[in-house]
Order: C-alpha cells, then structure tokens, then sequence
C-alpha cells in the first residue's frame, strides 16, 4: 500500500513530529483510505462526506479540518497517486540504455502501476473525467500539478536529449509535441482497453501488451531510433525487468 502523507509530507522525512502532528497524519491517512475505497466502489457522485464521517467515525467538521470540499479530497487521493507514478517515473528513467530503450522504461513504470496499484490507477483514470478542478483547493491543485510536471518533465526530458542525439528526428515537431503524443496514446490505451466491447472486437487479450504495443507504434511513427524491427527489445525488457521492475515478470509473462 501506498504510504500517504500530505501536509507534512516533506516535514516527516526530516524532522520529529509532535505528538499532534502524528495523530493528524493519521487522521488524515484513515480519511483518505475511506474516501479512496468509496471512489473504488461507488464513483465521485454516489457517496457524500456524511456517509464519508461515518465510515471514519469522526464528525464532517473534523474532516473538514483537513479538506476544504469533497473535491479536494478527492484530488488528494488523486495525487497521491500522481506521486507514486512519478516516483517510478524517475527510477524507469535510470535505467542504462538507449534514449529509446529509456523510454520504454518508463512505459514498463506505467504498466508495473496498473497493475501494482490497481485502486490508485482506477481512481485516477476516472477522475480525469470529473469535473471537479475548481471545487478543489487551491493548494491541492499545486500539489497535483507538482505531481504531474513530474511525470512530464522525467518524459520530455529524455525526449529532448533523443533529438539531441540524433535518435529522433527534431526538425518534425517539437519535443513538447512527441511527449505529448507518447503520454496520450499510453494514457488512450490504458482507457479503451477497459472496454471489454472493443477488446473483443480488436481481438486484444492481454491488457498490457496491448499498451506497451501502441507505445512502440507512436515511437515508429516518431521515428525514435532503433525502430522496433531494428533492435532486440526483448532483451531490453528482460534487462529492465532484472534490473529496475523484478515484480512485472507477473505480467509480462500473462
């Protein structure tokens, strides 16, 4: 399970917390275990803080102590799971290869999250849908967006010195523009292949090979060297799995 920290997220790796302190992070940790689990079952709308104070046994007041607004509840769940992404984000990024081969990295960090952390990556793929944003405190929407410029910026990264490098083209579009397209077809598929209506008819049976399938098609088509039919990239996911996610062979073999 994910840990979650919040408002003294930062603070707790450095200094010692006053008795206070703790039990209002483990307040906080107990409202958003239930607020996470209601999302997973019932959706955004279907439940209400009410039904939310009972399940934690503490009164709507005190968990508004901690949230401005359900939306901002919600968009701390969201970005815990944000972070974690990012977390693995970085380590994927590590890994000794090709600007390709790092790229596809990360694509194993994406898959190894959705399956590892299945209530987090289906909270987060909903919420992306509700129109919640403005409900939300300001201070969590920094915090979201921390987390997501993040993830963008360990990606773009690697993107840019592709081109520097000559591995991809930089005269086509722009860095900022290849990122994009990688995070929206990785993000698109990871969606419609929870379709089970579509899966049949495009005859797909393994979610995730599906994913990291249309990722080495978008990097063929940005023509990201070496193309997929030029290089042994079975071999570089048997590296990245020995060497950064052991725990995705659960996967990549199903």
């Amino acid at each position: 399970m994910v840990k979650i920290w919040n408002h003294f997220h930062m603070a707790a790796e450095t200094t010692t917390l006053s008795r206070k302190e703790r039990e209002f992070l483990a307040r906080e940790e107990l409202i958003l275990k239930h607020a996470r689990r209601l999302l997973i079952e019932r959706g955004f709308q279907a439940w209400n803080m009410d039904q939310l104070a009972e399940a934690v046994e503490y009164s709507k007041g005190t968990l508004y102590q901690h949230f401005t607004s359900k939306e901002d509840l919600v968009l701390a769940v969201a970005t815990d799971s944000l972070r974690t992404r990012a977390e693995w984000f970085e380590k994927a990024a590590k890994f000794q290869g090709s600007t390709r081969e790092r790229c596809r990295a990360i694509g194993f960090a994406c898959c190894e999250f959705a399956e590892k952390c299945p209530d987090f990556f289906h909270v987060e793929m909903m919420l992306k849908s509700a129109s919640f944003w403005e409900k939300a405190s300001e201070q969590r929407r920094q915090n979201h967006a921390f987390e997501g410029a993040r993830c963008w910026r360990i990606l773009n990264h690697i993107v840019v010195e592709a081109m520097a490098l000559g591995d991809m083209p930089r005269d086509a579009f722009s860095a900022e523009e290849a990122t994009f397209a990688l995070v929206s077809v990785t993000m698109g598929s990871h969606v419609m292949t929870q379709e089970p209506q579509l899966c049949v008819l495009a005859g797909i049976t393994n979610q995730m090979r599906t994913v990291r399938l249309n990722q080495d098609i978008i990097c063929d088509g940005l023509n990201w060297k070496p193309l997929f039919s030029q290089h042994d990239y079975s071999a570089t996911d048997r590296r990245i799995i020995k060497e950064v996610f052991p725990e995705a062979m659960n996967w990549y073999r199903a």
